[in-house]
């Protein structure tokens, strides 16, 4: 059995905004989600920006969430009920509870919930402790609780592959529909890492933007002047179905899911493969088992995340990839104005394709003036593109050298 997987429910919660219009024209248009950050005093480091949540977006939350999850969990509840309701699915009406998956990327998970409490442990004792949220800071907790949101009695399984994780997870999920595993996958991610300890941690080791002065153009993918990763929180989670019981019910249709691949450098923690060789390999591979030859691809929604490795790898992988194709394929990133989300970067990519596929329109990579002397191809700056688009691939890259890839079609191709 290997049966074709469609997406058909998009949910999120962003910076950016939570609605369709809001996020896609913050993308086509440049709307910044980027600012100061206030969840902590940000004072003491040299990045002081990040992409925050608005906490009305939570309001439609039960109260009880405040209470008894991390804020991972809060925004992953979120998004997995908007999927669900943009999907025309409703989590108490399965036919079969254990046919439906419920898979999460994440990179840090709760921390934020972990740091919390440990200083409370450390200022106020152990009985001050939330036990609560003690349990909810663990990395499947998450999870735990958007299955149980979503009556998924199917597999339950937490990536925590670091940034390529809700990439993965999309590509585990089309891999158990397909072989007939699931009738209903809902997979993406949950990230919230706006932490003191993250901050202090990668302000360290100098991988975060270190020029606050203009916080909404802090990220600035491929560009001369990327000095580091803009963080920022938030959660997507994607419906995937397979495509005769989407349309059998009448589901709006937004991609199909071709495939996926991952890869790793096997370099260490903070070392990846110079010559960009062991993602191209990989993504060769998928193109050939989807039957499509590089110049099939009209868009490569890039991972870069404005750290200047990742966005040097982002072109060495696809100039190995894509041969001559690379110098003609638009890759453009959304971080620019969304931020790095870490383990939930791959969903919103996704999201980010599908109304690409709906409004034939490239979004383009924001703030970039001038690119990096490594940095010499078509990065669509600034401005939207119009594009007939019918495959799309999105990228995703983490530390250790990991490499994941999603390949989607349009719905009508």
């Amino acid at each position: 059995m290997d049966r074709r997987v469609v997406i058909t429910g998009i949910g999120f919660v962003s910076p950016c905004g939570s609605n369709f219009d809001g996020f896609w024209s913050a993308l086509v248009e440049g709307r910044s989600g980027l600012r100061i950050v206030d969840r902590f005093d940000p004072s003491l480091f040299a990045c002081r920006v990040g992409g925050q949540v608005d906490d009305a977006q939570l309001e439609s939350l039960d109260p009880r969430y405040f209470r008894t999850v991390s804020h991972a969990t809060q925004l992953g509840l979120v998004a997995i009920g908007r999927a669900l309701e943009d999907a025309g699915l409703a989590a108490n009406s399965w036919e079969t509870p254990t046919a439906v998956a419920l898979l999460v990327g994440t990179a840090v998970a709760g921390l934020r919930a972990g740091e919390q409490q440990f200083a409370i442990l450390l200022e106020r004792g152990a009985r001050r402790v939330n036990p609560f949220l003690a349990n909810g800071s663990l990395p499947f907790a998450t999870a735990a609780e958007m299955a149980a949101f979503a009556r998924a009695q199917g597999p339950q399984l937490t990536i925590t592959t670091g940034c390529t994780a809700s990439t993965q997870a999309i590509a585990l999920g089309r891999q158990l529909i397909a072989a007939g595993e699931a009738e209903v996958v809902i997979a993406g991610g949950a990230e919230s890492p706006l932490t003191v300890f993250v901050f202090a941690s990668m302000g360290r080791t100098m991988e975060l933007a270190r020029d606050s002065a203009d916080p909404a153009r802090a990220s600035r993918p491929f560009d001369r002047r990327h000095n580091g990763i803009v963080l920022s929180e938030g959660a997507c989670m994607l419906v995937l179905e397979p495509r005769e019981r989407a349309l059998a019910r009448g589901a709006h249709v937004y991609a199909e899911v071709l495939g996926g691949t991952s890869s790793c450098d096997a370099r260490g923690l903070f070392q990846t493969d110079p010559t960009g060789e062991t993602g191209a390999s990989a993504l060769r591979a998928l193109l050939r088992r989807c039957g499509l030859a590089p110049g099939n691809v009209q868009w490569l929604c890039a991972h870069a995340n404005a750290s200047p490795a990742f966005d040097s790898k982002e072109t060495k992988v696809a100039k190995a990839a894509f041969g001559e194709w690379a110098a003609k394929l638009p890759v453009s990133s959304i971080k620019a104005v969304l931020g790095h989300p870490f383990g939930a970067s791959g969903a919103f990519q996704t999201a980010a394709a599908c109304l690409a596929f709906r409004h034939q329109l490239i979004p383009p990579t924001h703030f970039l003036d001038e690119p990096a002397d490594d940095c010499d191809l078509d990065y669509v700056p600034n401005v939207a593109r119009a594009a007939t688009l019918e495959h799309i691939l999105v990228s995703s890259y983490g530390y250790g050298g990991a490499n994941a890839y999603l390949l989607l079609r349009h719905p009508q191709a």
